[in-house]
């Protein structure tokens, strides 16, 4: 080994102090190839697992780096029915008159390798790799040097290191590539935390650079997934070892262990309750929106299904839109009284049609306009309710703004979501309009209700994603987009991400056509891979690796209760203690 310290032209790439942990063989039935090699494991190491990244280095001093994509182990055994009837036909607790030789064979995926000739490895002497040798094989040590390297986790090597892992700026916000996709299991897979974990790393390091300003706007579809970016996590107040490994993981990454500051909330308006919100968040700091005619009038078609709102319906719409601008009405309240006095001068038994339209037609159109409101209550301006906007001009660098549209339907949360992209991609494009950032992230959970693969599905909003996925990069918009199924979204939206994340999946999803290019062993990993790990591929690696990330540094939603909720369960578990010792 000394030897081969001595030998290698790049020692400070290789953990030559852990020790050789085996030898590169090539054979008839396996033979090693330019694109992979296999190596037979010392007996002595059983650290060596899938995912691990090795170094081979080669009598001319040169290293290649590997995957580890599988793991066999070989016997000297011929057949199953040799081995019982050696075990005194079928006797387990029997002890074989002779040792069986038996040993672990491992095949890599090669990465990346220091000479630049290609062809396949021969003998070598297998190490694993050292942090610095990782981060050359990936290609991390040019962007990250440069200041650009975002921390995203930790891979976690055979030689119990752990090693940082960054994704290219220039790849995650743009201008070269843009966009992230991650998908998994509800509940198994911690998507959102992940979310929350990056965008807490990506915000510290581009705030510490000062060569790009960004914003971002989240979606909060369901529950209370995001609504407390701003508590800090109780879980750091524990001293367990998993939690002592997450305050390590914060120190090697060099990201603070602090909540999000400069983080504002955004809900529909809510009549009923004080605060004017519907959002889970009951504390004060959220604040209200709710929209009159001129905004949403554009989007209404697209807040009925196709049975509602039929070709004679949009018909009919075309001429009340045009009365609209002619009169015009200004607000929602306007709209309903003027088709309130249209429907009294249609019922005039010798009046059949309304501009040209039957009657029968006009009343299904007027009905649907009517219902919206109660439809989309929050979102619509009635009975002399302001309108109150989102400020997106108020978007700075370092910047936060949750939407919480939990409480809207589908159709509801895409109109949301589409105005407030189209509103950041013409601010973005306005050279006039003064701004304090430029580039702004969206998240949104559930990405396939938005941009759904089935042609036959009604997604209103799903052709504007495309284009923002084609040509966000170039303009400072970035999709960060969470799903279960990765085969649900539109292939046009996953294909554009430069970021691609896989968290635990179910088997039958791994089935299908997306997960093909993954060797199978990696495949299977990933049905039971533990919370906090995934499978990253990235567009300046070769290669994917399995990376681990920490709990966030803000409180999970689903586990804040605030003193409202505090104080009730206190009540209720006060009174049944009361109750049980009358």
């Amino acid at each position: 080994m000394e030897d081969t310290r001595k030998t290698c032209k790049f020692p400070g790439y290789v953990n030559f102090d852990f020790g050789l942990i085996g030898k590169a063989t090539s054979t008839k039935d396996n033979p090693n190839t330019a694109a992979d090699f296999h190596f037979w494991i010392s007996a002595n190491v059983d650290t060596v697992e899938l995912g691990n990244i090795v170094a081979a280095t080669t009598e001319d001093g040169h290293v290649t780096f590997g995957f580890v994509t599988e793991l066999r182990t070989l016997m000297d055994i011929d057949n199953f029915l040799s081995d019982y009837i050696s075990h005194d036909f079928g006797d387990p607790s029997i002890v074989p008159p002779s040792d069986i030789a038996e040993m672990m064979v491992a095949k890599c995926n090669i990465i990346k390798s220091t000479t630049e000739r290609v062809r396949p490895v021969g003998r070598a002497e297998v190490y694993f790799a050292s942090e610095e040798g990782v981060a050359w094989a990936l290609g991390m040590l040019d962007y990250a040097g440069a200041g650009r390297g975002v921390p995203i986790g930790v891979m976690e090597n055979g030689d119990g290191s752990l090693i940082p892992i960054f994704l290219d700026e220039e790849f995650l916000v743009g201008p070269e590539g843009s966009h992230l996709n991650m998908s998994g299991i509800s509940g198994l897979a911690t998507k959102t935390s992940l979310v929350e974990f990056l965008l807490k790393s990506m915000m510290d390091m581009m705030t510490r650079s000062k060569h790009r300003r960004v914003a971002a706007v989240f979606f909060n579809v369901k529950g209370k997934d995001m609504l407390y970016l701003d508590k800090a996590n109780p879980q750091y107040q524990e001293t367990d070892p998993y939690t002592e490994k997450c305050r390590r993981m914060y120190d090697k990454l060099g990201v603070e262990l602090v909540p999000f500051e400069n983080v504002r909330i955004f809900a529909p308006y809510d009549r009923k309750y004080e605060g004017h919100t519907k959002s889970f968040r009951r504390d004060g700091k959220v604040e209200h929106f709710i929209w009159e005619l001129g905004e949403i009038v554009a989007d209404i078609p697209t807040l009925f299904d196709e049975e509602s709102w039929d070709e004679g319906v949009e018909a009919v719409w075309v001429d009340v839109r045009d009365q609209i601008e002619r009169q015009p009405l200004r607000s929602y309240d306007e709209l309903l009284d003027y088709l309130n006095e249209e429907r009294r001068v249609l019922g005039n038994a010798n009046i059949s049609h309304w501009h040209g339209h039957e009657k029968q037609v006009f009343y299904k159109a007027a009905k649907n306009l009517d219902s919206l409101p109660g439809l989309y209550d929050g979102l619509v301006c009635t009975g002399g309710v302001d309108e109150v906007d989102i400020p997106l001009n108020d978007l700075h660098n370092g910047s936060i703004f949750v939407i919480d549209i939990q409480s809207l339907n589908d159709r509801g949360q895409m109109m949301v979501f589409n105005k407030m992209m189209k509103r950041v991609y013409d601010i973005l494009l306005d050279k006039n309009i003064k701004k304090d950032f430029d580039t702004v992230v969206f998240f949104v959970d559930e990405l396939n209700k938005f941009a759904p693969r089935d042609p036959n599905v009604r997604a209103p909003i799903k052709q504007s994603l495309i284009e923002i996925c084609a040509r966000g990069r170039s303009l400072g918009i970035s999709l960060f987009g969470v799903e279960q199924f990765m085969s649900q979204v539109d292939r046009q939206v996953v294909d554009n991400s430069s970021t691609i994340i896989y968290g635990r999946t179910g088997p039958a999803e791994l089935m299908t056509a997306e997960y093909n290019w993954l060797d199978i062993d990696v495949r299977n990993r990933l049905t039971s891979i533990p919370r906090g790990t995934f499978l990253l591929k990235h567009a300046k690696f070769v290669q994917p690796i399995f990376c681990k990330f920490p709990y966030p540094t803000c409180v999970p939603g689903d586990q804040y209760e605030e003193e409202e909720g505090l104080a009730a369960k206190r009540e209720a578990a006060a009174a049944f203690t009361f109750r049980r010792d009358a």
